[in-house]
């Protein structure tokens, strides 16, 4: 009796070389990740968007391209555009620029409120510390519902870049805690 041996198409053998290929580059940045970590041990926001978005600009430039040098691509770009997303602010900053914040709503009008938040020793010494601040641009505002009402303008100085925005934040009557509210 003769065995008949079904032979893999061109495309599902395509299709399995594609995925080992792209196993092995998020394994590849998985090992880069697990190598920088940020003041908790955990991988910076920086270092995890980076590797998000390399595995994710890798499948789709594989599927796109059809080859290695599609997986290559997608993932190079995908990580830079993650990486430039994981810049966002890290835990300690936004927690000092919340507490810039909370100073800011009882402030004088105009008068800010900042901190500036020391380089971990993870971070070059080249890299310059980061600058949050919150100041009230108007006075407090009562709600009929006895909440009290407030815009602040938040500004964080990071590697260079600074972002400003203006947020209007309200405290519950007899409540510490601060919510941004849209106007």
């Amino acid at each position: 009796m003769n065995a008949v041996v079904a032979m893999p198409s061109p495309r599902a053998a395509m299709r399995s070389r594609f995925f080992v290929k792209l196993i092995g580059v998020v394994a590849a940045l998985g090992l880069a990740v697990g190598c920088t970590t940020g003041d908790s041990g955990k991988p910076s926001n920086q270092a995890m968007g980076t590797v998000m978005g390399a595995a994710v600009g890798g499948a789709v430039g594989g599927l796109a391209f059809g080859s290695a040098g599609g997986i290559v691509g997608g993932a190079l770009v995908g990580a830079l555009a993650g990486n430039l997303v994981g810049r966002a602010l890290d835990n300690q900053e936004r927690a000092r620029l919340a507490q810039a914040t909370q100073n800011a709503f009882v402030a004088e009008t105009n008068v800010p409120t900042t901190y500036t938040v020391e380089k971990t020793s993870s971070q070059s010494s080249s890299t310059p510390a980061t600058v949050v601040a919150a100041k009230p641009v108007g006075p407090p505002a009562g709600r009929a519902d006895g909440s009290t009402c407030r815009p602040i303008e938040l500004t964080a100085t990071k590697n260079g870049q600074t972002t400003t925005e203006t947020t209007t934040f309200c405290q519950a009557a007899g409540s510490t805690e601060l919510k941004p509210v849209t106007v």
